[in-house]
């Protein structure tokens, strides 16, 4: 896993120390340039919208990273809680095979 974003309940706003992760991990894609990236965003309140908000946390994320510079292929995956209990306010990016 390249890192993982905290997010507040029920919301897709970035908090400055995710802008700050994800500026880290923005230059160190730069300099690796991986053929694909995957973020797997979460939302685990009860609520029906849950998969609506972890979207909407995924293309902040994805938005954020392209606007960093990435051109690389990015994978978007919207899910529910998250049954690992790996904390469900978030979201995961991934670099495969890098």
């Amino acid at each position: 896993m390249a890192a993982t974003i905290a997010f507040t309940s029920q919301s897709a706003v970035l908090s400055n120390d995710a802008k700050v992760d994800l500026d880290r991990l923005a230059k160190n894609l730069g300099d690796r340039r991986p053929r694909l990236i995957e973020i797997r965003a979460y939302a685990g309140s009860g609520d029906p919208d849950s998969r609506k908000v972890s979207l909407a946390r995924a293309l902040v994320v994805r938005s954020y990273l392209i606007d960093r510079g990435i051109k690389t292929r990015i994978e978007v995956g919207a899910f529910g809680g998250d049954s690992r209990g790996g904390g469900s306010e978030r979201v995961d990016i991934l670099v495969p095979n890098s």
